[in-house]
């Protein structure tokens, strides 16, 4: 894999994280302090802004061809799209994840880092 594909890989994974932390704190939970520690661990270095795919692997039980497919069909607590409207993006540019807060609603934040998200 070149340099360019890996880069590609990560920040596919990293958008994955981020649009699947919740479901993913949640499931973590209930099954075990192990996959909680690793989900903190995996966190510390999203924050870090240093490869997660290794990591979100181990923590879904898949091989690294797989846990992209895994995190994107879209955990327990992903729910449906939401109307148009504003559109959020990624607070520093690492990941591709967007979105669209209700009507009227809280502005979006990063759930790597807690940052708001910037308007695209």
């Amino acid at each position: 894999m070149t340099v360019s594909a890996a880069v590609d890989v990560e920040r596919a994974a990293l958008t994955s994280l981020c649009k699947e932390f919740d479901a993913l704190r949640d499931e973590a939970r209930r099954h075990s302090v192990e996959r909680e520690q690793l989900l903190d661990q995996i966190l510390v270095e999203a924050r870090a802004r240093r490869p997660v795919l290794g990591l979100l692997s181990r923590l879904l039980g898949t091989d690294g061809d797989t846990t992209l497919r895994a995190l994107g069909a879209g955990l327990p607590g992903g729910g449906p799209g939401r109307a148009s409207g504003e559109r959020f993006s990624c607070p520093d540019g690492s990941c591709d994840r967007t979105d669209v807060p209700p009507p009227a609603g809280a502005l979006p934040r990063c759930r790597v880092t807690g940052q708001l998200m910037r308007q695209a």
